[in-house]
């Protein structure tokens, strides 16, 4: 090989050592704290893991979200993180407001964590794990100022709407959960699901959007692209 062409691969060959081993240390990689047998809801990494499958919950472990935070600032939560464009955004533009991210597909959940460690972010705690497990196990009464669902798996066919997030149960756990006069805003791009959170939403008072900046999402843009209302419903939980 000639000497020049020897120099070329070995410079870039030093440029990809130099360029992409500070990149790992910045965004590590998120791997799964347990293997199938020896699953149990743990915290690991700032990302608290809930388990697929899994009978033996305890709140003792999970902790107390003043103590994690180490603060009383308002506590929000968003259920269906997709790949946390949207509240790796209000994290970073209320940086004194707590806010949780709950996501159930891991390989999205890797996409947030890696966007917090990047900003640093202190003021974000993820949760792996499906949202009504989560919520029904590991909160407390009492403890949400504002609950955010921003769309959610439609399961646009019937047989398939018995796996929608927001059946009557959950809703219960999000009225148990909310504080008093705490808001609950969903958004859909579904008009099937639209309707059914409506009739899910017993007990609590329908509220009239206020337009603003709600900020934005892959699924968000992707939607409007193809020409499809998208639709906000929200609550107070007087």
């Amino acid at each position: 090989m000639p000497q020049g062409v020897e120099v070329r691969v070995l410079s870039w060959a030093k440029f990809i050592f130099i360029y992409f081993q500070p990149m790992q240390k910045i965004c590590p990689s998120l791997r799964y704290p347990f293997d199938w047998e020896h699953r149990r809801p743990m915290f690991h990494n700032d990302v608290f893991f809930v388990p697929e499958y899994y009978t033996k919950h305890s709140s003792d472990k999970f902790t107390n979200l003043q103590t994690y935070f180490g603060n009383k600032n308002p506590m929000n939560i968003e259920y269906c993180s997709g790949n946390g464009e949207w509240i790796i955004d209000k994290a970073l533009k209320h940086p004194n407001i707590n806010w949780i991210g709950v996501e159930m597909w891991f390989a999205r959940v890797k996409k947030i964590y890696a966007k917090m460690i990047k900003n640093s972010l202190k003021n974000l705690l993820i949760v792996s794990g499906e949202g009504y497990a989560f919520t029904k196990n590991y909160l407390q009464d009492c403890v949400i100022d504002n609950i955010f669902i921003n769309f959610p798996d439609p399961w646009p066919k019937d047989k398939h709407a018995k796996h929608r997030l927001i059946q009557q149960a959950f809703v219960l756990e999000l009225k148990r959960i909310a504080k008093k006069n705490g808001t609950a805003t969903f958004v859909t791009d579904s008009v099937a699901y639209k309707n059914q959170m409506l009739n899910e939403m017993i007990g609590w008072n329908k509220i009239c959007y206020s337009q603003g900046d709600y900020g934005t999402s892959f699924f968000d843009r992707l939607w409007r692209s193809k020409g499809l209302e998208i639709h906000y419903l929200c609550y107070e939980n007087s």
